[in-house]
């Protein structure tokens, strides 16, 4: 069977070490030499399974290679989507890797730049801001403003949408997307939340536009993000209620605030 592949593949395959050229090497020859009629019956050391109706993976070892079915009946193929290491078990001292870490780059450390330091820059400081206070901004408080309320606005509100509910949606549930899953796949890169010591706290999924997930770091869906219709957002438990929410510091942070505007940490 013939296959193409992506860009992101291709960048994800240039950066893999000789173990894992192999395995990718091993399901792209598997690949060829089968049909999709027996791309899923055929018993072999490549592992087969369907992630929804669109979506197949096929696993050599530690090594994942997502794909779709493509093309016209008469010359189907598949497209190869992405590579996926599963990673090794998680030090709770480092925390997962990440793309962008603050704990590396101090430019993302409000502890070593000012600039995005809500303590030393009154702009982006809630109680000296009032703007972005949603305690004072009635446009940016889902108490005051029905919108950005999930408990009065259903297409926010996973409990009521099932397209952003992990619990429903496998495509945004790390637990069952392993494209997702930082504790499986080391090169999902963030963002990441972050307490005021720099200690990871859990991951972020993106259910949609308006709506991101939050999860703990055994993968737990614990609140989500909705945004206020300006530039930050509001932070919601699963039953909706409010508690707390972000602004951006710069293109790169967020600033995780509790409903009083106490500083609580980062999310980048």
């Amino acid at each position: 069977m013939k296959f193409l592949v992506t860009p992101d593949f291709n960048e994800k395959l240039a950066s893999l070490a000789t173990e894992g050229l192999v395995a990718i090497a091993g399901i792209a020859s598997y690949i060829k030499n089968t049909s999709r009629e027996n791309l899923i019956r055929d018993r072999s050391e490549i592992e087969v399974r369907t992630l929804s109706s669109e979506i197949l993976v096929l696993k050599n070892g530690n090594y994942s290679v997502f794909a779709s079915f493509d093309g016209g009946s008469d010359e189907e193929y598949l497209i190869l989507l992405d590579i996926v290491e599963e990673a090794q078990s998680v030090s709770s001292r480092s925390g997962f890797i990440a793309t962008k870490d603050p704990r590396k780059n101090p430019t993302l450390d409000p502890n070593r730049n000012m600039t995005i330091d809500p303590r030393r820059n009154m702009t982006i400081d809630p109680r000296r801001n009032m703007t972005i206070d949603p305690n004072r901004n009635m446009t940016i408080d889902p108490r005051r403003n029905m919108t950005i309320d999930p408990r009065r606005n259903m297409t926010i509100d996973p409990n009521r949408n099932m397209t952003i509910d992990p619990r429903r949606n496998m495509t945004i549930d790390p637990n069952r997307n392993m494209t997702i899953d930082p504790r499986r796949n080391r090169y999902y890169g963030g963002p990441y939340l972050y307490d005021v010591n720099l200690n990871q706290e859990g991951f972020v999924v993106r259910a949609n536009e308006e709506i991101s997930l939050i999860f703990d770091s055994s993968a737990r869906f614990t609140s989500y993000l909705v945004s206020n219709g300006k530039e930050g957002k509001n932070i919601f438990d699963v039953s909706g209620k409010w508690i707390g929410f972000v602004i951006p510091a710069k293109d790169d942070v967020l600033l995780k605030f509790d409903t009083s505007g106490q500083w609580m940490g980062i999310i980048v």
